[in-house]
This record gives structure tokens, sequence and C-alpha cells, in this order.
């Protein structure tokens, strides 16, 4: 179990965003050059940017639920995994455009990056028929968020997310999952044309499943983690973009494994004709201390993005993509190795959507209001026929939209 836990955190824990949804798993996987709606999930100032909006997913869509033999029979329905939905909504104490505004927020059943790799460490999904967790899937996964823009370049957030689940058989405990989470944020316009934008997230994870064997495996009981990031967003006029400095770092703490995770890098983002374009080079850096023995990685990812109006103005396509090299160490520096992180176009592990090495998708925008965002499946220009040849695997892995009212 050490092993596992240390391989899935290893591989990249902090250095991607949080949840990504639909527009940001398509353009380079994470948002750490660019803003996007999700941006309110790591800092919660950044609701002031998106007052008075509704935010839903369909969630995504797991292949190994929708295959096999009940699937190639015919045409059924295919099911989804964690949709979620909530809204934000703001208000400004005057009519005056830059009069202070308080900003309040609530989704429910949205997954958060923490969830997702203390499941992932408990083993992952097992191969039963409905691929459950050997942890307990969590009720009550809730986010809260709290902003105000005080109306002279400043925001303050504050959120607080939690996920709960408990078994209990002649009153004892038997299965425990729970995450708990408080993020403070902050976005400051230190200047024209100069952004600034720090975020500190901390909590604890409790991670506790009975095995076949009926033994107890405590992956984490109530063990802490702590996350902060720091970006600038210095505007360029001469590209009508901004160029991106970031660095964060992330401290997990389980019962067995320490991890140390850090990085930082350089992006930049521009507005060219009738799209958005964006570019990132990033350093990583990871300390796994186990009971034993030390494990370290360092190296370095490449990622970009491009939305693009086509035809129509209501009309985008979208496509992105990211390299991550690294260089191991393992046994207190006994052994080493190269590793490639995203060999595959899709993601290796569907719930690290940052693992695919490419993406493709398309988005319909109506009057800057009504916006649908589309992850195509990266074999869909292969299996298109199959609308009408059928059976057919999903032409889409995730769909979201947001709603300005």
């Amino acid at each position: 179990m050490k092993k596992t836990l240390a391989f899935v955190l290893a591989a990249g824990c902090v250095v991607g965003s949080y949840a990504t949804d639909a527009r940001v798993e398509v353009m380079g996987g994470h948002d750490a050059f660019f803003r996007d709606e999700i941006s309110v999930f790591r800092n919660p100032a950044d609701m002031s940017l998106y007052p008075n909006m509704m935010y839903g997913s369909y969630g995504w869509v797991d292949e190994r639920k929708n295959s096999g033999a009940e699937f190639s029979a015919g045409r059924y329905n295919i099911r989804l995994s964690d949709p979620f939905f909530g809204a934000m909504i703001s208000h400004r104490f005057s009519e005056a455009e830059n009069a202070p505004m308080l900003s309040v927020g609530a989704f429910v059943n949205r997954r958060d990056r923490v969830l997702d790799y203390l499941m992932l460490a408990g083993g992952g999904r097992q191969m039963t028929s409905y691929y459950e967790y050997n942890l307990k899937e969590p009720i009550g996964k809730l986010d809260l968020m709290l902003a105000y823009d005080l109306g002279n370049g400043l925001a303050l957030g504050l959120g607080g997310y939690g996920a709960y689940q408990k078994y209990t058989a002649n009153d004892k405990s038997t299965d425990q999952t729970g995450v708990y989470k408080v993020t403070a944020g902050i976005n400051w316009n230190l200047d024209q044309g100069l952004d600034f934008e720090a975020s500190f997230n901390g909590g604890s994870v409790t991670g506790i499943y009975t095995d076949n064997s009926g033994a107890k495996v405590d992956i984490s009981d109530g063990n802490y983690f702590y996350r902060g990031d720091v970006r600038f967003f210095s505007a360029v006029p001469a590209i009508h973009g901004a160029f991106v400095p970031q660095v964060s770092m992330e401290i997990m703490k389980f019962n067995d494994v320490d991890i140390i995770d850090v990085t930082g890098g350089i992006g930049l983002n521009m507005n060219i004709d009738r799209g958005f374009f964006w570019t990132g080079l990033q350093g990583l850096y990871t300390q796994t201390d186990k009971v034993k023995a030390t494990e370290e990685s360092i190296g370095g990812r490449i990622s970009f993005g491009i939305e693009r109006n086509i035809m129509w103005d209501w009309f985008l396509i979208r496509v992105g993509g990211q390299k991550e090299i690294r260089y191991e160490t393992k046994d207190n520096g006994k052994t080493s190795r190269w590793v490639e992180k995203n060999k595959d176009a899709d993601a290796i592990i569907p719930e690290l959507a940052e693992d695919g090495l490419v993406g493709l998708g398309f988005g319909v925008n109506i009057d800057n209001r009504l916006r649908i965002d589309f992850v195509s499946s990266n074999d869909i220009a292969y299996t298109f026929t199959n609308l009408i040849s059928g059976p057919q695997t999903s032409l889409f892995k995730r769909i979201s939209a947001t709603y300005r009212f």
C-alpha cells in the first residue's frame, strides 16, 4: 500500500490544478497560467471575476464503466461519473462601477483533487462490476465560498470543502473516508496591468477500509495537507496578453508517507484573432519519504492551449497538450531512471485529467451568457462512423456549462 501511495503522489500530486473541467481539460490539462471559472476552487477571491453565474458539469465518461459484454450487445445509455453543479451570486453595494461587492458561492458533488488522490492512494477502482474504490465513496461533497471585492483592486476570499462517509458494524467503525479543507485567497491589482494572486489551503484527510480478509487498512487517520499558490499576471500590450510567473508548493502527510511537491514556471497568454492562446514551461520537484527509503524526482513540463472561433462567433474549437519528463531516484539514491508521465493521448487514470498528452474540444458561446463546453474523445476521428453503424464508444468525455445572469 505504501508503494501505491508513493507512486500516485510522486506522479504529480500537486503540479496540476484542482479538478479540471471541460475547457481546462482540453486546454493543456491545467490552468496555472490563465484564468477560468474553475480558478475559484483554488482561489475563492476569483469569484469577483465571475459574478452571478451558474456552473454545472454532466461529469466525465469512465470507459471502464461503459465496456464489456453488456455494451457490445447493443446501444446503452452511458453512465457518467461525478456530475456537479452550483452557483456564485454577487451583490454590489452601489451603482458605481468600482463599488465594493460581496460574492457567495455553493457547489454540490464536486470531487476535489485531494479526494481523488486519497481514493487512488487507497488502491483506486477495483475490478468489480461497478469498479468500486477500496475506500468508501464519501457523501456530502460540498463547497462553500465567500469573497469580498473592496472596489480598490483588492479582493479577498474564503472557502471550505467537506466530504465524509463512515461505516459501522457491531458498534465498531470499519470504514471511514473524509476530506476537510479550508482555503483563503487574495486577488490584488497592484498597478495598471499587474495582478497578484495568492491562495493557501490546508486540511485533514482520513482513509480507512477493510480488505477482503477482514483486516483494517489505515491509509490516513486525520493526517494533514497544506498547499500554497502564487502567480502574477503582468500585461504585455504588444501581444494583447500577459506574462505569468507561477510557483506552488504542497506538503502531504499520510500515516507512513510524507510528500513535498514543488512546481514553478513561467507562462504566456494572449488574445489572438478571434481566439486565445497560452503556453508555459514548469520545473517540477517531488520528495517522498517512506519509512525506510526516500524517493525524489525532478523534471519539467511544457504545456499549451489554443481556442478560436470557427465560421461563426458562437462556435469554438479547442486543442491543447502537455509533456512531462522527470529524472527519478529510489532506494535512497541507489537506483534511478528517466520517466515520462503522459505517454498516451487520453489520461491513463481518468480522474487525473492532466495525465493526457493532447486534448480536443468544442465550445458554444451564446451572447457571452450561456457557454457549453465539450471534451471530445481523442479517437473521435476514428470512431465517428459508429454513430450510424453502432455499437460505439463515447464521442465526448465531458460536458460542462455556465450561465451568467
